[in-house]
């Protein structure tokens, strides 16, 4: 009988290997069902409800978006935008989002695999227990030398539950991504802005600056009509309090262009004085004369990244109450293990000193105290939130593409009626001072001429100020500037900073 025992023992482990084996290969089709609701994109805006813009500058075409600020044709704003690209704060922070977005869906994913360790292990042990020696029990010190692997146990995915959380970080992942093009168009955005702020601003000290020296040439003339005995005191005096009043506002406006391209330069993430450097030379706005097309409500919703965002966004909250779905049903896993022990470390090369365990197991929660169906309720709610926010997200793309392009139409139409002003002003302006000179208009006339002018031509800074941040914030609006390559390089830029900050130096 003790020849046969040791073929018995091996059928049986055969056995209970094959049964083990039956019943895995009876789980595994079963990896493929997912508890809980699957996700649809919902419909929030037919294209019916889309305003269709013709209005000059505008056009209902498909958009050219990529790379839109070279349509001004300006190298120095060009160079403004690559610099943020490279050094931006802000875009930083949505690039390191990405990163951890990319390790929790890495984290997620790893479930679907067994985790299994390998180890060795010395002991040396002594049992010091006088009643034991008594006995005739070996009291001795003794060696235990070890090694083998441990699976721990690992879930069967039956219902889905890791399947969802994979998809929920998935979706959340694609959602950061989206955030990191939003980043990247609102540098982009906030770049070209700023830098019309600047140009802008020029413009009205070059402006202003003019008139300050046309009044000090009516006051040279005044001044001389007074030694000649052709006018008055009180004509030069109105002349000066005119001219003062000028000087006085030139502080405020050139704090306000220090404080425009001190913002730029932090946009680009730059100390102030290479952007300084850069802008302290006036320029003239840049300008763009195409049209700009808007396109159809479904192309918004393709390129807006924030739409996109908050779309992933449901659609991960969606994910999530499946996985807490299958917390409901049972858990299916397998643990097991294999190691070698023996006395002495040699021993460890001896097949017989094998041990190993093996099995499956089936666990069901059967009360919580309320846990799992408080995740539920949780996760229902926290989808109808994220899917409540999507629709007003998409609500608010639209709003935003209605309200910044009617603002370009009617700041277009402002410019081109404060251009009128500016001839009409200056018309009345040589008028007057040709009546001055020929002293058939007193002083005040001359004056009221010289400041409707420079009222007038300031106006007409501002108005084409506003068409070209009006043109910015349009194409910021649609969904622009933002490509596959832009982003990927930023991804790259931004591994190579991280581990350069996470290695030891």
């Amino acid at each position: 009988m003790r020849g046969v025992q040791p073929h018995c023992r091996q059928t049986r482990a055969r056995c209970r290997v094959s049964l083990a084996g039956a019943l895995c290969c009876a789980l595994l089709p079963l990896e493929g069902c997912k508890v809980g609701p699957n996700y649809e994109t919902p419909q929030v805006l037919p294209a019916e409800q889309w305003s269709r813009r013709s209005d000059a500058p505008l056009s209902d075409d498909t958009p050219q978006l990529r790379e839109w600020w070279r349509n001004f044709n300006d190298p120095v704003l060009d160079q403004l935008i690559g610099q943020a690209e490279q050094s931006n704060a802000t875009l930083e922070q949505a690039l390191a989002n990405v990163r951890v977005a990319l390790g929790t869906l890495g984290v997620s994913e790893s479930q679907f695999w067994p985790q299994i360790s390998v180890a060795t292990m010395y002991e040396r042990n002594k049992t010091n227990i006088a009643l034991l020696a008594a006995q005739g029990v070996e009291t001795s010190a003794y060696d235990v030398w070890g090694a083998g692997a441990v699976m721990a146990s690992w879930e069967i995915d039956v219902w889905g539950r890791v399947a969802r959380m994979v998809e929920s970080a998935k979706a959340e992942l694609e959602s950061n991504v989206e955030d990191l093009r939003g980043a990247l168009i609102t540098i982009r955005a906030e770049v070209g802005t700023g830098y019309m702020a600047v140009r802008t601003l020029q413009q009205q000290l070059v402006i202003l600056k003019a008139g300050i020296a046309n009044v000090k040439t009516t006051l040279d003339v005044a001044q001389r009509c007074l030694a000649a005995g052709t006018n008055t005191a009180l004509d030069v005096a109105q002349i000066e309090v005119e001219l003062d009043s000028l000087e006085a506002t030139l502080p405020d406006l050139e704090g306000d262009l220090d404080a425009a391209i001190f913002s730029v330069a932090e946009l680009c993430g730059s100390a102030p004085a290479p952007i300084k450097a850069l802008l302290d030379t006036p320029a003239p706005l840049p300008t763009m004369d195409e049209r700009i097309g808007i396109g159809i409500p479904a192309d918004l919703l393709r390129r807006r990244p924030d739409v996109r965002a908050s779309e992933r966004t449901a659609a991960a909250a969606v994910a999530m109450i499946g996985a807490n779905e299958a917390l409901n049903l049972p858990t299916f896993s397998i643990s097991g293990n294999i190691y070698v022990a023996a006395n002495q470390l040699s021993g460890l090369g001896n097949a017989g000193n094998i041990s190993y365990g093996f099995g499956p197991t089936i666990s069901w929660l059967v009360f919580s105290g309320g846990y799992v169906t408080s995740m539920i309720t949780q996760s229902r709610a926290q989808a109808q939130v994220a899917l409540a926010s999507y629709r007003g997200t998409v609500l608010n793309a639209v709003r935003d593409v209605e309200t910044t392009a009617s603002m370009l139409v009617y700041s277009k139409q402002a410019a081109e009626r404060t251009a009128d002003a500016v001839k009409s002003a200056q018309f009345a302006y040589d008028l007057s001072k040709q009546q001055f000179t020929a002293g058939t208009i007193e002083i005040d006339r001359l004056l009221s001429a010289q400041n409707k002018l420079l009222q007038a031509q300031r106006l007409q800074a501002d108005a084409d100020g506003s068409v070209a941040q009006n043109i910015v914030s349009l194409y910021r609006a649609l969904g622009g500037g933002w490509d596959e390559g832009a982003v990927n390089e930023s991804a790259l830029r931004s591994a190579d900073m991280a581990s350069t900050t996470a290695s030891p130096k």
